[in-house]
């Protein structure tokens, strides 16, 4: 299929009062363990509120509706309501865990949605790490029976280990599909592992049945071998460019981005945990630099994002 001119617009959805030009997402030192952490950006809705509007929201039919929660956390919805998350971390679980590190690993973003709160008819992870299959966030779902969980092996272990019952849970592989409902398929990707700590790692293409296609990579970390494993054309890609504990660089998530030709990039793993920051604007420049043609888009939080196709082909899940 040949690609098409698509748009993407950002719905007036936005609560009062968030300055989105002020992030400083440097703002806390990880060596000091006696400040209190201040938040980036201020907790401007309630977490049943929040939740209740994702539901709430109306997606165009030649649309999907993208939130942003923070590190690799997303929550996108199809024209027809299917609401997908994608590598929530929903708590403060890792700076509990890891707090012998001679670092602070606390959360700079508000819990945008508690876990108890949350309402979703599909949850994936990319790969067991705490900070994107959370067994806190996990544990605390309520809606497990109502929900069906995927990932790769060690993310599945974490679901049944944190109370998903066995049926819910469904193992996804590098280039295996799964149709998540009449209007969006599911495809694992390559990614490759950042470390010993899990060998499972994914990436996932989302297509959806108007013709947009939502690619997040993962934590993968670099090999020019990418370019051969990867998708490529998609509309969005989601990807992460901290450069802390082996992910991708902005140079590194530039090259790829230049590899993969995607009409939109998003930025992810920048901004949630206090010892591991760093400025998505350096990913803009990278690109730049790269002479690559993507669209860069910061996504802006408690804002959906909507991408719109300019004519949908509407295609058969």
């Amino acid at each position: 299929m040949s690609r098409q001119p698509l748009g993407e617009v950002g719905e007036m959805d936005q609560p009062e009062g968030l300055a989105e030009e002020a992030y400083k997402f440097g703002m806390n030192d990880p060596f000091d363990r006696l400040s209190p952490i201040r938040l980036v950006v201020p907790q401007l809705l309630r977490s049943r509120q929040y939740m209740d509007r994702i539901r709430a929201f109306r997606v165009p039919a030649n649309s999907i509706a993208v939130w942003y929660l923070g590190q690799n956390g997303f929550i996108l919805k199809a024209f027809d309501g299917l609401l997908i998350g994608i590598d929530l971390y929903l708590s403060n679980s890792c700076a509990s865990r890891f707090r012998d590190r001679p670092y602070r690993l606390d959360r700079q973003l508000p819990v945008f949605i508690e876990p108890e709160d949350l309402d979703l008819d599909v949850f994936i992870t990319t790969h067991s790490h705490d900070d994107h299959a959370d067994p806190e966030t996990i544990r605390r779902i309520t809606k497990k029976d109502m929900t069906r969980f995927l990932g790769p092996f060690d993310s599945v272990r974490v679901y049944r280990e944190c109370g998903v019952a066995e049926e819910r849970c469904e193992l996804l592989h590098p280039g295996e599909c799964v149709d998540l409902g009449s209007s969006v398929r599911v495809q694992g990707t390559f990614a490759l592992p950042t470390d010993a700590t899990d060998l499972n790692h994914l990436g996932v293409l989302l297509s959806f049945s108007n013709g947009i296609t939502f690619y997040d990579t993962g934590d993968t970390a670099f090999a020019n071998v990418l370019e051969e494993l990867l998708p490529k054309d998609v509309d969005v890609c989601a990807i992460c460019m901290n450069g802390g504990f082996h992910n991708l660089s902005a140079t590194d998530a530039a090259a790829i981005v230049k590899m993969l030709r995607p009409r939109v990039v998003v930025p992810c793993h920048y901004d949630m945990m206090v010892n591991n920051v760093g400025s998505p604007m350096m990913l803009k420049v990278a690109l730049q630099t790269l002479g690559s043609d993507a669209r860069f888009v910061l996504m802006k939080y408690y804002r959906p994002w909507i991408y719109r196709a300019a004519r949908p082909v509407f295609l058969e899940i």
